[in-house]
C-alpha cells in the first residue's frame, strides 16, 4: 500500500508538470547539452558515490567490526541498488545492515553506523542550506526560510539525540520496558550510537566527508543547470538543493522523482527560470543520483 500510495504521489507530481511545461523544448535543451558538462556530471556522480562508500565504511569500522574496502564497496554499492526504489533510501540502510550481520552477527552496530551515517548526511545538507541561506541577499519568499530554519533545527536534534540515546532512552522508558525483547533491542541499539561518542575523531571525518558530498551535489546542479543554459548562481542552488536533496531521501515518491522536482520549479520561478528547464535539470539530478547506483546493479547480477 505504502509503494503505491508513493507511486501515485510521484505519477501525479510528473504528470502535473508535464501538462504545463513545453516538453519539446525541454528535450532539446536536454539533447544540446555539452560533451564538457556531460562528462563532469558523469565525473561528479562517481566521485559521490565513492565518497559515500568510505564515510560508511569508516563508521562500520568505528564499532570494532572489521571490514575491508573492497568488501565494503561490493556491500555499499549492491545495497544502494538493492535501495533504489525503497522509501528514503532506507532499503539500502536495511541490506547493508542485514549483509553485515549474515557475516559478523553484529546487526545492531551496523543499523547504529547507518543511523549515524543518515543523521549526519542530513545535518550536513541542513547546515550546508542555512550558509546557502545566510549568504543570499535577494528577496526569499519567506516559507522557504521557514522551511530551511526548520530542517536545520531538527536535524541537529535529532544528531544530538541519536548520539546520547544511550543516555536517553533508559529515562524515557519504564525500567520493566526493557526486559521485553523489542524494548532490550532497541537500548542495545542505543548502547551502539551512544558508543561513537568514544569515537569522535571518525565521527568528524565523517562529518566533513558528509559535508563534501552535499558540497558536489550542489556543485553537480549547479553545473547541469549551466548546460541546460539556466541563468542562476552557485551561491543560489546553495538555498534550493537542500531542499530538493531531503525530499528525494523523504519517503514520499518513488527514487525521489516528483516532489524534488517540483521544489526546483518553485523556488527557482522567483528568478524568472523558465519551468521546462528548472523541471529537467531537477529530473536529471535524480535520475544521476539513480545512474550512480548503476554499479551495484552490475556486481549484484555478476553475484547471481
Amino acid at each position: 500500500m505504502a509503494r503505491l500510495l508513493r507511486l501515485a504521489i510521484t505519477l501525479g507530481v510528473l504528470a502535473w508538470f508535464l501538462r504545463r511545461i513545453d516538453l519539446s523544448a525541454t528535450l532539446a535543451a536536454v539533447a544540446a547539452l555539452p560533451l564538457a558538462s556531460l562528462s563532469a556530471m558523469a565525473g561528479l556522480t562517481a566521485v559521490d558515490r565513492g565518497l559515500m562508500a568510505w564515510r560508511w565504511i569508516l563508521l562500520v569500522r568505528a564499532t570494532g567490526i572489521e571490514l575491508s574496502t573492497k568488501s565494503g564497496l561490493w556491500i555499499f554499492l549492491v545495497s544502494s541498488f538493492l535501495g533504489t526504489v525503497a522509501p528514503a533510501g532506507i532499503g539500502g540502510d536495511v541490506a547493508r545492515a542485514w549483509e553485515i550481520r549474515q557475516r559478523t552477527a553484529r546487526g545492531i552496530d551496523a543499523v547504529a553506523a547507518g543511523a549515524v551515517d543518515r543523521w549526519l548526511g542530513l545535518t550536513s545538507v541542513a547546515l550546508l542550506g542555512g550558509y546557502g541561506l545566510a549568504r543570499w541577499t535577494w528577496t526569499m519568499d519567506p516559507r522557504i526560510t521557514v522551511a530551511m530554519v526548520t530542517l536545520v533545527v531538527l536535524t541537529l536534534v535529532g544528531a544530538v539525540a541519536g548520539l546520547w540515546a544511550d543516555l536517553i532512552l533508559p529515562r524515557a522508558l519504564p525500567a520493566p520496558w526493557l526486559t521485553h525483547a523489542p524494548w532490550r533491542q532497541l537500548h542495545q541499539l542505543a548502547l551502539s550510537l551512544g558508543a561513537f561518542r568514544q569515537q569522535w575523531r571518525i565521527v568528524a571525518e565523517v562529518a566533513a566527508l558528509s559535508l563534501a558530498v552535499q558540497v558536489l551535489r550542489v556543485v553537480l546542479a549547479w553545473v547541469i543547470g549551466r548546460g541546460l543554459g539556466i541563468p542562476v548562481g552557485l551561491d543560489y542552488y546553495l538555498v534550493i538543493m537542500p531542499v530538493a536533496i531531503v525530499l528525494i531521501l523523504l519517503p514520499i515518491s518513488i527514487g525521489g522523482l516528483g516532489p524534488a522536482q517540483g521544489a526546483i520549479v518553485w523556488m527557482m520561478q522567483p528568478l524568472g527560470v523558465d519551468a521546462g528547464l528548472a523541471f529537467a535539470m531537477g529530473t536529471l539530478f535524480v535520475l544521476l543520483g539513480i545512474a550512480g547506483n548503476l554499479p551495484g546493479a552490475v556486481l549484484w547480477l555478476r553475484q547471481k
